[in-house]
């Protein structure tokens, strides 16, 4: 695969409206989570809980839970989007008579979504701390959290969190040659597998031991080890902040979700070597 892939890969992505047009809910929502803890929740309330949402160090870990699950539907959308598109427009024959190998035109799909994800969890990012930065100055007093080493463990495991999602999207469009099968599918499952999870946890005994094996009990596992502090943290993400010892182990958690990506790349990637061209059509 030629860095001219690449770039061709990159421009069709970085030239799309839909990952811009996504962002924006994104740091609207960011701004109120921020915004909201410190005006309402500790200018009007003096909840301590909520000043440590508003202001830096503290504040990294609610913000990373929130990017971490709206990330995850974001690059899940441009994801199917961007690979269901193509067969829309019946460019995957083309490009693979120029020469590029099935295994090269997939491994350049993600790529160049992983590029602009990585950029775009940056900017989001950024923007937050900014965020957290102003509420900082103006209450003049930050509230104890993660050191500067500890603050980019816990950015590395929230990109790493968003990556099996991406995953899931990548291979249901590629699958189903179909954006609304890869955004759809994706969020089903994610919406599905949170109410499961919950059903499960509420029954208690072995069978609340079987939510070691999903999903989304393990990306929980991997963001849990970003709290600073035993207590539950604010987020706007919809989804409980379980105790540490109800959660796969340190190292299990990062394991299976590991697993999870390398299956659904498994997939994408034998489906689409054993698939006929010869005749594309998309489902839409």
């Amino acid at each position: 695969m030629g860095t001219s892939v690449l770039a061709a890969e990159l421009l069709k992505v970085r030239k799309r409206w839909l990952l811009y047009t996504l962002l924006v809910p994104v740091v609207a929502l960011i701004a109120l989570q921020t915004f909201a803890a410190y005006f309402a929740g500790w200018r009007h309330d003096r909840d301590l809980e909520a000043l440590r949402v508003a202001v830096l160090p503290s504040s990294l870990t609610s913000l990373l839970d929130l990017v971490q699950y709206l990330g995850s539907i974001t690059l899940a959308i441009v994801a199917a989007s961007a690979v269901a598109t193509e067969h829309a427009w019946g460019t995957v024959r083309q490009a693979l008579i120029r020469g590029q190998t099935r295994s090269q035109y997939l491994t350049a799909k993600l790529l160049s979504l992983g590029i602009m994800g990585a950029l775009g969890f940056c900017l989001v990012l950024a923007f937050g701390l900014i965020c957290s930065a102003v509420l900082t100055a103006l209450e003049d007093r930050g509230v104890a959290g993660p050191s500067a080493g500890e603050a980019v463990l816990m950015v590395l495991r929230t990109a790493y969190a968003i990556v099996p999602y991406l995953l899931l999207s990548f291979c249901l469009a590629v699958v189903g040659r179909s954006t609304t099968l890869g955004v759809g599918g994706t969020l089903v499952y994610i919406i599905g597998e949170s109410i499961l999870l919950g059903v499960l946890g509420g029954i208690g005994g072995g069978t609340a031991d079987a939510r070691a094996f999903f999903l989304g009990h393990n990306v929980v596992a991997v963001m849990a080890a970003n709290r600073v502090t035993d207590t539950d943290f604010i987020s706007l993400a919809p989804r409980p902040a379980l105790p540490i010892d109800d959660l796969p182990s340190a190292a299990a958690g990062p394991l299976v979700v590991a697993l999870y990506c390398i299956i659904f790349l498994a997939i994408a990637y034998g489906v689409f070597q054993r698939r006929d061209l010869t005749s594309e059509t998309s489902a839409g």
